[in-house]
């Protein structure tokens, strides 16, 4: 944020807000300020209280500031304590679940309103990154006193569920009695002479205190018996994970950051905020390399800071094998780079709550029939024996061989033991870029097809689909797929959502109904890409992500080659629609009859852009309903997906790889359509940069220039 306190500052927090900013600006004193939970609260409430006192508080500048700006007549006001009201106690994490918030910044208490804890999260994060630090000149300043660095009264990592309790009804005990409508001086004129405190798990633990005995009240929450439970799991998390980026920070700049007089201060505001877009993901693929649990916790930490939701896990794939089953433990023994590459159950779950508590939902991918080279390794019986042209096996493995019961047998039991492991209620199934020529090849699987009256590979791939998705709705999941099932005019359920990788946006139009002009696709593409994408629409159709693996690998692979970065849809990218002759193009374009939800990812390949350049503009620029369809079409976008494939990324680079430009994602599926200045995203994008290396992560810097912490001279 700017560093002024004369005039309204702006706010430059990642995303843009429906708000009303006034030129009042507020102090806050770590020492003195207070969370307050008045609705319902929780060990993820309580877990990021403290998450967010260090990330307010004990964070080195990231901004340009001025300490004379300050003014010496300026009168201070100090925020003591935030407000937060969470109406709802239901925890659940799913697509439709409230992330909506107000915040109100006003002197002396703030006010935080959501229905659900994740919308606590949403604004927490929107407080943190509206406070400004703003060193504090002794000299010319005389009367302003700096800061505190010790944050008080928030409730502590180290406390249990029940000690966080006494903590939260000290700090909010007079508003709990206002509440309750009586006077915190006098309880004369009151019709409530008690209030039972319960804790449940041991009777005698209810009891009854006088209303009026309010001096001897914080000796009595004292006497409560304490004790530890599951509920302490999010604020043990913190303790041990907030401990792990403090080192992580530059300790030198850390230290001179703690020997200045910083003031911090916000502007008096008042926001009211909710996502775009339910499913804002990012895809991450830990097959190609596998990348250490801590990696993808800081991938999650930045996610939480740019309000995604969704860690798309493409967890597995030709390559390697790195989830450990327990039903089918070859899999990972045999198809993992090694015995240290695997995740095992309670590493999955160790990512799947530190992603909860930051509000962000698991969906793993198990890519099939396809992309299955590395279950091989362990169960070779699984895959499609490939033949020569003179009908011999050529020592090559295809993809799952879908006429065998003991495939099915097989993925019954992976996506069951998924199931157990992984909360959510989706699952990936994949089904992208399936070689069918092993298929074709293979004389049992064509005598098999001749058997069972299927007269197409489509029709092969068809039987198997629906097979695969009565295995996930056994296993109580909703599915997710690639488009190139549609692609190959299979006939899909109409619960089931597709996840467009290519030939957007005219494929979204396809996807969620039947009715785009295929008569002319090339011109239908040329409007639409010059009326609302620019440079954006970047050709990624003729491959998931870059080129084939160094590895050899059995089965045909795909080569994944991506087209020239900037290839527009108007100039007829190759495997563009726009490539297309009238009748030739996918064969769902026509028999599409209903619509499916749908998922967007192919104008968010980051893998794919360069080093340098500002490829993020070009996501930024993407409009996720500029194709040509009805109310009913675009209410079938849930939202969308940055993908990045792992072929050239590891632990080494993945984290600058990625951020800051899958931020440019996040903001587009958050905020409004018409926040799309580009100018100010950049400088919004430069500051979130320098917020994330402040707050102990690596991000690629987007051009020349600096961060204010980067430097020492």
């Amino acid at each position: 944020m700017s560093g002024s306190v004369l005039l309204p500052a702006d706010v430059t927090c990642l995303f843009s807000l429906l708000q009303t900013l006034s030129s009042h600006v507020l102090h806050l004193d770590p020492k003195q300020f207070t969370f307050c939970s008045k609705g319902y609260t929780s060990s993820i409430l309580e877990a990021a209280y403290n998450r967010y006192s260090d990330l307010m508080f004990d964070t080195p500048d990231y901004e340009q500031s001025d300490s004379n700006t300050l003014s010496k007549k300026h009168k201070q006001r100090n925020i003591e304590r935030l407000d937060v009201y969470v109406y709802s106690f239901d925890q659940s994490l799913n697509l439709d679940t409230d992330e909506s918030y107000t915040l109100t910044v006003e002197a002396p208490v703030s006010v935080l309103q959501c229905h659900t804890v994740y919308g606590a999260l949403r604004g927490l994060e929107t407080l943190s990154q509206l406070i400004d630090r703003v060193p504090v000149d002794s000299t010319a300043h005389p009367d302003l006193e700096p800061t505190s660095e010790t944050p008080n009264h928030i409730i502590n990592a180290n406390e249990t569920p029940l000690q966080a309790l006494k903590q939260m009804i000290q700090n909010c005990w007079g508003t709990f009695l206002q509440l309750l409508g009586i006077s915190h001086n006098d309880h004369s004129q009151s019709s409530v002479s008690q209030v039972m405190i319960t804790h449940e798990g041991d009777a005698a633990e209810a009891r009854d205190y006088p209303v009026s005995d309010h001096d001897n009240f914080f000796d009595i929450v004292n006497d409560i018996p304490d004790h530890t439970g599951d509920s302490d799991s999010a604020l043990q998390r913190h303790k041990k994970h907030s401990k792990q980026h403090k080192s992580r920070r530059n300790k030198k700049h850390h230290k001179k950051h703690k020997k200045n007089r910083v003031q911090y201060i916000v502007n008096a505001t008042a926001i009211s905020d909710a996502p775009r877009f339910k499913h804002r993901g990012l895809l991450l693929d830990t097959s190609r390399h596998c990348l250490p649990v801590q990696n993808i916790k800081d991938h999650l930490d930045a996610m939480a800071w740019v309000k995604m939701n969704v860690f798309h896990w493409h967890i597995v794939d030709d390559q390697s094998f790195p989830f450990e089953s327990a039903h089918m433990p070859g899999l990972s023994a045999d198809g993992a780079f090694s015995a240290r590459h695997v995740y095992d159950k309670q590493d999955v779950a160790d990512i799947i709550a530190y992603a909860k508590d930051r509000g962000i939902r698991v969906i793993p991918e198990f890519d099939t029939p396809g992309h299955v080279a590395s279950w091989g390794k362990g169960y070779p019986e699984l895959l499609t024996q490939c033949y020569n042209d003179q009908g011999k096996p050529n020592g090559e493995l295809g993809p799952l061989d879908p006429t065998r019961n003991s495939t099915y047998n097989a993925l019954w039991l992976l996506f069951r033991e998924a199931a157990q492991v992984f909360p959510d209620s989706y699952i990936h199934l994949g089904g992208d870029e399936v070689p069918f020529d092993c298929w074709q090849s293979n004389p049992d699987v064509q005598d098999w097809m001749k058997a069972n009256s299927l007269g197409s590979l489509a029709q092969l791939e068809g039987y198997f689909e629906s097979r695969v998705l009565d295995l996930a709705t056994l296993a109580g999941r909703s599915y997710i797929v690639w488009q190139d099932v549609l692609d190959n005019n299979v006939t899909l359920r109409s619960d089931t959502v597709v996840h467009v990788w290519k030939w957007w946006p005219v494929a979204a139009a396809a996807v969620t109904n039947h009715t785009v002009n295929i008569s002319q696709p090339h011109e239908e593409s040329t409007r639409l890409s010059t009326a609302s994408l620019g440079q954006a629409a970047s050709d990624q159709s003729s491959s998931r992500s870059s080129q084939q693996s160094s590895q050899q690998i059995s089965q045909k692979s795909s080569q994944r080659s991506p087209g020239p970065m900037g290839c527009q849809l108007r100039e007829g990218c190759p495997g563009d629609i726009g490539s297309y002759s009238a009748g030739e193009e996918p064969g769902w374009f026509a028999e599409m009859e209903k619509g499916f939800r749908t998922l967007l990812s192919s104008p968010w390949y980051i893998n794919l852009g360069g080093y340098a350049g500002d490829d993020w503009a070009q996501y930024y620029a993407v409009e996720p309903l500029s194709f040509k369809g009805s109310r009913r079409q675009h209410d079938l976008v849930m939202g969308g997906e940055a993908c990045m494939w792992g072929e050239f990324v590891d632990a080494t680079n993945s984290m600058s790889a990625t951020w800051p430009r899958a931020a440019a994602v996040a903001e587009r599926l958050w905020s409004d359509q018409h926040v799309r200045d580009r100018h100010d995203a950049e400088e919004r994008l430069h500051e979130h940069r320098c917020r994330m290396l402040a707050r102990g992560l690596p991000a690629q810097p987007l051009g020349p220039g600096f961060c204010p912490q980067d430097i020492d001279f």
